[in-house]
C-alpha cells in the first residue's frame, strides 16, 4: 500500500526523545507522524503492556514520573499520526524531502520534509563460553518481560556484567516476586570510586539516579541478595539449557546454579538508518558501537535529518528527553515555524546532565573487565561463526581489510540480525589485530532493508 502523504516531520522512535520532539513540532503547527516497532509509544524505558492487560502499579517509581507524564500527553494528542508496530526498513533523500520505506502494520512508503531518528539503543551482546544457551538473556530482554507483562524470565536468576542497570533490574525482579541468586559485577568497589571521582561533584546537580542506585543496593542487602564486586564471569554451563554460571573471584573459580541469567556490559546505539542514508558516525566511547554525529541543535551531517537520544550516544532517558526537545525546536525553526520552548533553555538543561552521564559511562566501562571467549565460542550466533574462524579470516586478509571484507570471506554478520549482534565484536578484533583504534576500522556497509522483510512485502 502506498501512502502518498507528505508530512512536515517524520519521527522514527516513540521513546522519550521522539515524544519530546513531537511536542515541539505539533505545537509549532507542523504535521507530524511517529513510527515505532512497538504497538504503543513509550520506548524501552516505558515498555507498555498490551492494551488488554492491566498491570497494577506499572512503572510507579519516582524516576519514571516525568516520562509517564510525557507519555500521557503524547497519547492524548490527536494531532500526532501514530504508526505503531511498524519498522522503517529504508530511508533515502530525494530532492528536498525523504522517502521512508515501512514494514508492518502501516507498511508502504511515506514522504517527509524533515526526519528525526530517535531509535534508541539495544543491549550489547557479549560472547563468552555458553552465551548462546537458552536461559542466557540480555538484561534488557529480562526487563522488557517484567515491564510489559510482569513475567520473571526464570528462577533463580543471576545478573552479571559491568553496567549499574543490573542493580535496578535486580530490585525490579524482587518486586515482581522473583528470586535473584546473585549480582556479579567484575569491577571492584575501588575501581568504581576512582572512575566516578572526576565527575562526582557535577553529578550531584542531578542526584536522582545516584539516589536510586544507592536505594537499589540497600534493597538488595535487605533481601539478602549477594552483590559481589570484583567477580568476573567466566561462562555458562548446562545440558541443552542454562544450569549454572561460572565466575572467578578471590583467585578461585566458583559455580552458582541458575535457570536464567541477565547480562549487561553496556548498550549499542541504533545506527543502521543513519548509516544507510550516509550520515556521519563515530565509534561510541567507552562501550562501543556507532553514534551519529550532530551539532548542538541535533542536526546530523545530512540536511533535513536530525538525531536525538541514544542514537547520538547512550546517555539515558533524561538526556533523551532533553535532546528530543532540542531537535523539535530545531526542526520547527528550520521549517520557519516557532516552537513553544526556548532553545537556549533546552540546551542548558541538556548540559546539566552531562556530568552524571560521564560518571555513568566511566563506572560502567567494560574496557578492562571483558569476559574472555575461547576459540570455540561463537562470535556470530546467526551463522555459527566461531572466534577461531574469524581470527583465521582476519589473518588471511590484507592488513587494511575492513569489517565488510571479513564478512564476505566467512559470513559473519550475514544472518538474520545483519550484524547488529556481532559487528561491534568484529570491529574490536580487527582493531586489536591491526593495533589501531576501533574508530579507524570501517564497519559493515549498511544497505536496504534495515530489518528483515516478509516475502510478500518484497514482491508487493
Amino acid at each position: 500500500m502506498i501512502d502518498p502523504a507528505l508530512f512536515d516531520i517524520a519521527i522514527i522512535g516513540g521513546g522519550p526523545a521522539g515524544q519530546a520532539a513531537a511536542q515541539q513540532t505539533l505545537a509549532a503547527g507542523l504535521s507530524t507522524t511517529m513510527i515505532d516497532e512497538q504497538a504503543r509509544p513509550g520506548g524501552q524505558i516505558l515498555r507498555q503492556p498490551p492494551p488488554a492487560f492491566a498491570v497494577k502499579g506499572w512503572m510507579a517509581g519516582r524516576l519514571y514520573r516525568p516520562l509517564r507524564r510525557l507519555l500521557a500527553q503524547t497519547e492524548a494528542d490527536a494531532r500526532l499520526k501514530w504508526r505503531g508496530a511498524t519498522s522503517v526498513a529504508g530511508i533515502e533523500r530525494i530532492g528536498d524531502h525523504f522517502r521512508l520505506t515501512l514494514s508492518g502494520t502501516h507498511g508502504g512508503t511515506l514522504l517527509a520534509r524533515r526526519v528525526l531518528i530517535a531509535a534508541g539503543c539495544y543491549d550489547m551482546p557479549v560472547a563468552m563460553p555458553g552465551w548462546t544457551l537458552p536461559g542466557v538473556m540480555s538484561a534488557g530482554a529480562v526487563q522488557t518481560m517484567l515491564k510489559s507483562q510482569q513475567v520473571v524470565a526464570g528462577q533463580p536468576i543471576v545478573l552479571l556484567g559491568s553496567h549499574p542497570l543490573l542493580l535496578v533490574l535486580a530490585t525490579q525482579i524482587l518486586d515482581a516476586g522473583g528470586e535473584v541468586a546473585a549480582v556479579l559485577m567484575p569491577q571492584t568497589y575501588g575501581r568504581m570510586v576512582l572512575a566516578a571521582l572526576p565527575y562526582l561533584a557535577g553529578a550531584m546537580f542531578t542526584p536522582g539516579p545516584l539516589m536510586a542506585a544507592g536505594a537499589a543496593m540497600a534493597r538488595l542487602r535487605r533481601a539478602g541478595v549477594p552483590l559481589m564486586m570484583g567477580a568476573r564471569p567466566v561462562g555458562f554451563t548446562g545440558d541443552g539449557r542454562l544450569e549454572a554460571v561460572d565466575y572467578a573471584w578471590c583467585g578461585r573459580t566458583h559455580r552458582i546454579a541458575a535457570q536464567a541469567a541477565a547480562v549487561s556490559y553496556g548498550f549499542l546505539p541504533q545506527s543502521d538508518l543513519p548509516r544507510q542514508v550516509g550520515a556521519a558516525v563515530r565509534w561510541a566511547r567507552p562501550a562501543g558501537g556507532w553514534e551519529t554525529i550532530c551539532d548542538g541543535a541535533m542536526r546530523s551531517s545530512i540536511p533535513g535529518l536530525y538525531v536525538a537520544g541514544e542514537t547520538t550516544g547512550v546517555a539515558g532517558a533524561d538526556a533523551a528527553m532533553a535532546e528530543g526537545t532540542i531537535a523539535g525546536i530545531a526542526m520547527a525553526m528550520d521549517a520557519g515555524a516557532r516552537a513553544p520552548f526556548d532553545m537556549a533553555r533546552a540546551q542548558a538543561r541538556r548540559a546539566r546532565l552531562q556530568p552524571f552521564i560521564n560518571l555513568l559511562r566511566a563506572v560502567a566501562d567494560p574496557g578492562d573487565v571483558w569476559p574472555l571467549a575461547t576459540p570455540e565460542t561463537l562470535l556470530c550466533r546467526c551463522e555459527d561463526i566461531s572466534v577461531a574462524q574469524v581470527a583465521a579470516t582476519i589473518d588471511r586478509l590484507p592488513a587494511m581489510a575492513d569489517a565488510s571484507a571479513v564478512k564476505h570471506r566467512c559470513r559473519i554478520g550475514m544472518g538474520l540480525c545483519q550484524g547488529r549482534s556481532c559487528e561491534h565484536a568484529l570491529v574490536r578484533r580487527i582493531a586489536a589485530a591491526r593495533g589501531c583504534d576501533p574508530d579507524a576500522v570501517a564497519p559493515f556497509r549498511t544497505r536496504f532493508p534495515a530489518r528483515p522483510l516478509p516475502f510478500d512485502e518484497i514482491i508487493g
